[in-house]
């Protein structure tokens, strides 16, 4: 058995109530002098109502007790007896689920507290992040402005240097154009090959003797008046040999006239005669000379 207010075990002596309730005695002398109530059912307490009882009497008490009592009131009393301890048993049980109770209570509270703490932490972070996206936002319309303006920027940049690229190609292809124009006359020039004068000068000169000659004309500029004026022809005698040149060598002429010299000299030269290559130059001197 317990006490029904501060629920430790009784031992020895207790005190009973007329509402059905047990309490040590330490409690019953509290709540008497006091003149609190029950606190069980909250009645009011007196001396009157409350008898001290023995939780384990002895043998020799329940004897005594029970002589001279009859089988009927002994069999009511036991009854009374057996619902007072089951009553005791429902109180104790409710207040230990009570106190199961109270005990979950003030965990879910304090849970519910904690989990109050974390929806706050998860609301405010919640906010950041909000805050945090539309920011983002703010900047990814800003660069996409930004990309829009360097792309235009690259698109006029680029066309650009396309016109560029079509104007150096332009000049590049005039400039190739007139390069080939003003190569073009030096090529024009009639070429001839020209004889090896230092391999074997005697035997090449005399061998070629003849198709130079033959193409004088190509390089003899055109003089006014008959040619037979300024180099008269050459006469051979019958003892002159193949390559004997008498008459018509310039030094064993006779003296021509300045004007007849002026005009051999002066600006009537073709083109191809100031155009003569040294080699040239060295064969009309070895024929002349």
């Amino acid at each position: 058995m317990k006490c029904n207010s501060c629920w430790r075990e009784l031992e020895g002596r207790a005190v009973s109530t007329t509402c059905g309730h047990l309490l040590c005695t330490e409690d019953a002398n509290k709540i008497l002098n006091n003149d609190a109530a029950c606190p069980i059912c909250d009645q009011v307490l007196s001396k009157s109502l409350v008898k001290p009882v023995e939780i384990n009497p002895n043998d020799e008490w329940i004897n005594m007790a029970m002589a001279g009592i009859s089988p009927q009131i002994l069999m009511k009393s036991a009854y009374r007896s057996v619902m007072f301890f089951t009553g005791q048993r429902e109180l104790e049980m409710q207040y230990k689920m009570n106190r199961i109770v109270a005990q979950c209570r003030q965990k879910c509270e304090s849970m519910q507290e904690k989990f109050t703490e974390k929806l706050e932490q998860l609301h405010a972070a919640y906010q950041k992040m909000a805050k945090r996206c539309q920011m983002m936002e703010q900047e990814i319309e800003s660069l996409s402005k930004d990309k829009q303006e360097l792309q235009e920027k690259f698109s006029e940049k680029a066309r650009q240097k396309r016109k560029l690229d079509e104007m150096y190609d332009q000049l590049r292809s005039e400039y190739e154009s007139n390069k080939r124009s003003a190569i073009q006359p030096a090529n024009n020039f009639f070429s001839r090959n020209e004889p090896d004068l230092f391999s074997n000068p005697a035997a090449t000169m005399m061998d070629n003797r003849d198709p130079i000659r033959k193409d004088w004309t190509v390089f003899t500029p055109s003089t006014p008046g008959p040619r037979e004026d300024i180099w008269p022809a050459r006469q051979n005698s019958s003892n002159s040999g193949p390559f004997e040149i008498r008459g018509g060598s310039p030094a064993n002429q006779a003296a021509m006239p300045v004007d007849v010299g002026n005009r051999r000299i002066g600006s009537v030269l073709p083109l191809e005669l100031a155009l003569a290559t040294p080699q040239l130059l060295r064969v009309f001197i070895w024929l002349f000379s």
